[in-house]
């Protein structure tokens, strides 16, 4: 009676090699989203030759945003100029994030969640573009969730 029983070794094998495989197409791509960021930092910076006070490296709202446009859940920041305005949002508060563990892509989580939930309450199609009103919704939800850190863990 002979053993048909399957080895779980070439599985295993095979996941091991998707895994690196998934890995190396991570870090492609986050590798192309800094070069885009850079590009994109390094073009603005020659259009607007007068000094400015933000620093000239990337940072780290910078490629989260830059990855997040390619994103197609992210596809209101590229409308408009409402990814300025999240990234002003996010500098504004940027030490009480910190303070609390909230990284530039949870940040950027929480706002496709807060504009999902507007568009849910509203009964909006999936792809609806961001407005004005809007934005103000995602504004004050970031406005609250600061101030609930602060009244819950404040000093």
């Amino acid at each position: 009676m002979p053993d048909d029983k399957k080895s779980s070794v070439d599985e295993v094998l095979k996941r091991e090699k998707l895994t690196k495989e998934f890995e190396k197409e991570k870090r492609i791509s986050e590798q192309k989203a800094i070069e885009q960021a850079a590009a994109k930092l390094s073009s603005q910076s020659q259009l607007n030759s007068e000094p400015t006070k933000t620093s000239k490296f990337i940072t780290n709202i910078d490629i989260a945003f830059s990855q997040a446009k390619a994103d197609l859940r992210y596809y209101f920041l590229n409308d408009g100029n409402f990814a300025d305005e999240f990234k002003r949002l996010f500098v504004e508060n940027e030490s009480i994030f910190k303070r609390y563990g909230i990284t530039s892509q949870k940040y950027l989580e929480y706002v496709r969640e807060s504009f999902d939930r507007y568009k849910k309450i509203h009964d909006m199609m999936p792809l609806e573009p961001m407005k004005p009103k809007h934005f103000k919704y995602v504004e004050d939800s970031i406005s609250e969730l600061v101030r609930m850190f602060n009244q819950r863990f404040g000093k």
